[in-house]
């Protein structure tokens, strides 16, 4: 009889065995329906409920400042230079990055007596001048205090003088301060 009680007992542990591969299977099948089911919550609760700008006491809102640039292109100038070591000539593309785009239209309007400017204060300038990049940043300093001037930014007109040292002085004696024109952009610059 003791070979009747072998086979007995192994189907015993057959029979044990598939409840437990079952057991396993709908565990993970569980825990995958919670993982999906919980992500696909939050996501639903994210975009049901959109963020609320921060409030300031008395329920006024606060918002940020807007970080959107404007530009404005000038166009294409092509001045002659002031005569070191023969003719020489600045051909260059000037963009001005602003920070209210309203000024747009003052600068469109504006644009023949801002041209003007810009053309007087490149033909003051000799190629040695522009040939470095502090020269062609104070360039640019000069080319915005014009703009300025011209859109009622700044009360005094810069001077433009052919001498370098005078152009020097324009750059220095004009107040580092912050204005709604960000930045004057040379998108070309060439001397030939």
């Amino acid at each position: 009889m003791s070979k009747a009680a072998k086979p007995e007992a192994a189907p015993a542990t057959d029979a044990a065995a598939p409840p437990a591969k079952k057991s396993k299977k709908k565990l993970i099948i569980i825990i995958i329906a919670v993982v999906v089911l919980g992500g696909a919550g939050v996501v639903g609760f994210l975009l049901m409920n959109p963020a609320h700008p921060p409030q300031l006491e008395g329920g006024i809102e606060e918002h940020a400042p807007e970080t959107a640039a404007t530009y404005a292109e000038l166009g294409t100038f092509t001045a002659n230079l002031i005569q070191e070591e023969g003719d020489r000539y600045l051909q260059t593309a000037i963009s001005l990055k602003l920070t209210k785009p309203e000024l747009v239209e003052k600068i469109k309007a504006s644009n023949p007596e801002i041209l003007h400017r810009v053309n007087m204060l490149l033909q003051s300038k000799r190629p040695s001048e522009l040939s470095t990049f502090e020269g062609k940043q104070m360039l640019a300093d000069q080319i915005k205090a014009q703009v300025e001037y011209v859109l009622g930014l700044r009360k005094a007109a810069p001077t433009i003088s052919t001498e370098p040292a005078a152009s020097d002085a324009v750059a220095t004696d004009t107040p580092a301060v912050k204005t709604d024109i960000a930045e004057v952009l040379f998108t070309s610059f060439i001397i030939q």
